[in-house]
């Protein structure tokens, strides 16, 4: 393990690999081959990564190791064990790599989405009240929405929090946040494509105006990147 590593990466990554040890000649496990493929990763080489410290441990990872070789995420790593109680459950196109991409976003609801669909360059501290981690890479234009009423019931429910990105191509199939011009209102729906029109589409099968196509006068405002969701 190099010497140059940060301390608290080495440290991790020293207990990451004595338990992995344990859990061997207890005979509860195999090789890092057999714990890599149970976590999900496609290869041994990501585990061993990890517990050389040549990968720092991120939460994500933390919570794989200790379903795979069983143990409190506290004796790996007590800085990241103590994100758990406050940390939301981050749903959608994360994955290890993205940790790093995290950075603060504006949260923001239905009445003020309509001024943040507009094409500014970066938004800045008094453009919201709360900031929170985007937990992945988000473009220089993305902003955080708080879901409002029930229309894309089961899949988003009041209270939840979407990363959109204005920078990110909107396809069909994707959740997308789109404005009306005419009174600036602003809808979380699924785009859809039938022949040539694209259709914005609620997913609450009871919703009066499922399916509503698109026209001049609707603007995509972004694409949804994630959805995160307090615990």
């Amino acid at each position: 393990m190099s010497e140059n590593l940060p301390k608290h990466v080495s440290e991790e990554a020293k207990n990451l690999k004595a338990i992995y040890r344990q859990r061997k000649k207890d005979g509860l496990i195999g090789n890092q081959a057999d714990v890599a493929a149970l976590a999900g990763w496609q290869s041994q080489g990501t585990v061993s990564q990890y517990m050389t410290g040549r990968l720092e441990l991120n939460l994500e990872a933390l919570l794989k190791f200790a379903q795979v070789l069983v143990f409190d995420p506290a004796e790996v790593s007590p800085r990241l064990a103590g994100l758990l109680n406050a940390a939301p459950r981050v749903v959608h196109e994360v994955t290890m790599a993205d940790a790093k991409a995290s950075r603060l976003l504006p949260v923001i609801g239905h009445v003020q989405a309509g001024s943040f669909c507009e094409a500014i360059d970066s938004f800045h501290p008094g453009d919201a009240e709360e900031w929170i981690e985007s937990y992945g890479p988000a473009g220089p234009r993305a902003f955080i929405l708080r879901v409002e009423g029930f229309s894309m019931e089961p899949d988003f429910k009041p209270g939840e929090k979407v990363v959109v990105d204005p920078d990110m191509e909107c396809k069909p199939g994707d959740f997308v946040v789109a404005k009306r011009i005419s009174d600036h209102a602003v809808t979380l729906k699924r785009l859809r494509k039938e022949g040539e029109a694209h259709y914005l589409f609620a997913s609450n099968p009871d919703w009066p105006e499922r399916v509503i196509k698109l026209s001049e006068e609707w603007h995509l405002c972004g694409r949804v990147r994630r959805k995160i969701v307090d615990y």
